[in-house]
């Protein structure tokens, strides 16, 4: 039985017009089964040609494109692009290998390029949320003196804005009065001499690698540590051997230890000059030491030091304990990873200390862009010099020191198979931030970019 109700409800809703006239029809016990029938049937067809009315069915062809259409999709913003340009000196006397004679190769050293070309690809993953594609592109120039004019026609016929700079110290000069005042920033990635900070004192340059003065800091705050507070140097005959003696002395003063004698060595085996080039007699000294600390910039004498001292002591500087900015062992705060990605780039190559530098300064960029939701030059600029912390996988955040533009940054003791240890070391404290106890802190620099 089908049941109506005809002041009620039919089903869960209200019942209209239509349903009660029907019921009507149907419920009506007056009429015959087929005079009911015939009433329904008669009732249907006025009511269809009701709906086809001419005004109706215009009013509803009307309508129908109103709710059947639906917004066309709002356009895209059009993909921004952000070039980084790699500078390179071909034929870099830097990256030259280090030999014992000419089929026996001690070090090999390559250019720091694989390091940013795995930052461009971690960026990879960012390209749909920001919007924003990164590229490297690589500038080869023949000479330091043309890294300037590479650098100024990227900038002005590219639109290039951020350059990693694998040169010299030599070359910073004329680049740093070329980029000066223009909205360019220039990441030092190899170049680790003191003057760059201190007398260069250039506002458009970031030093990402850790200077002179912090890897030697980095060093006699270890051997402090240890109470090795007296120091037998060794000093090699080039200029960056006494560059890095006087930056040694420094930090000896600096940390309170001791430099019990400074010798100058000879390379070479002439019997005439065995006073100067045999570790055993120069190491023959009145007085006790902790440690022999070796500048060999030429990676010759420093090879025979080992073993071969008066006292058995251990050696650090040129070998076998080494301060860097990073080693192919480190195997914390992601590190592996990194040095994993940076394998497979390069093709076997173990990451060294510009390859992170490089990895870091486009890591910068991007961390950059991402934070201020920005290509804009100007507040990815402002980001990068300001308060901001990148992570470096070196533990503490690295950051950009405003009066040196030195990026702040740990530094890793390196033994050839084993990292010992991370500087700053405990103990060492500073009122502000630790790692400013390496390197030039405010009050030690004549540079001044916050002022």
């Amino acid at each position: 039985m089908i049941r109506f109700f005809m002041h009620g409800r039919v089903g869960k809703g209200a019942s209209l017009p239509w349903q009660r006239h029907w019921c009507r029809l149907l419920c009506d016990a007056t009429l015959p089964t087929l005079s009911r029938l015939a009433s329904l049937i008669a009732w249907a067809k006025a009511r269809r040609r009701a709906l086809a009315h001419p005004a109706l069915i215009a009013l509803l062809g009307l309508a129908a494109p109103a709710f059947g259409q639906t917004a066309p999709p709002s356009a895209a913003p059009p993909r921004q692009h952000i070039s980084i340009g790699y500078v390179e000196i071909e034929g870099d006397p830097r990256y030259e290998p280090i030999r014992a004679y000419e089929r026996l190769v001690l070090k090999t050293r390559d250019h720091p390029f694989p390091g940013a070309q795995i930052g461009i690809d971690e960026a990879a993953v960012l390209v749909r949320v920001l919007n924003t594609e990164f590229a490297l592109e690589r500038i080869t120039v023949k000479s330091p003196a043309e890294v300037a004019p590479a650098v100024t026609a990227a900038l002005e016929r590219r639109g290039i804005h951020f350059f990693l700079i694998d040169a010299p110290a030599e070359a910073f000069k004329p680049l740093a009065a070329a980029a000066k005042g223009r909205d360019a920033l220039l990441f030092n990635v190899s170049a680790a001499d003191d003057g760059l900070r201190r007398d260069l004192c250039a506002r458009e340059v970031v030093h990402v690698i850790p200077s002179l003065a912090m890897r030697m800091d980095a060093l006699t705050q270890y051997l402090a540590s240890r109470k090795w507070r007296d120091i037998l140097v060794f000093e090699g005959p080039l200029p960056g051997d006494a560059e890095t003696v006087r930056a040694f002395t420094r930090s000896a003063q600096k940390f309170g230890a001791k430099i019990v004698a400074d010798q100058r060595f000879k390379t070479g085996t002439d019997p005439r000059e065995r006073e100067q080039n045999n570790p055993a007699l120069l190491s023959a000294i009145r007085g006790n030491y902790d440690v022999v600390f070796v500048a060999d910039e030429a990676f010759d004498f420093v090879r025979q030091v080992p073993y071969h001292t008066v006292l058995p002591r251990p050696v650090v500087g040129g070998i076998d304990l080494e301060p860097v900015a990073w080693h192919w062992t480190w195997e914390h705060n992601g590190a592996p990873q990194v040095n994993s990605r940076f394998d497979k780039k390069s093709g076997g190559r173990r990451m060294e200390s510009a390859d992170w530098a490089a990895w870091v300064a486009v890591k910068m960029v991007v961390q950059a862009t991402l934070r201020t939701r920005s290509a804009d030059f100007p507040k990815q600029r402002d980001f990068i010099l300001g308060d901001a912390g990148f992570d470096g996988d070196k533990g503490l955040p690295v950051s950009v020191r405003p009066w040196d533009h030195q990026v702040r940054q740990a530094v890793l003791l390196a033994a050839p198979y084993m990292v010992v240890g991370s500087a700053p070391m405990e103990g060492f404290l500073h009122r502000t931030n630790e790692l400013d106890t390496l390197g030039d802190d405010e009050p030690e620099t004549s540079c001044r970019l916050n002022r």
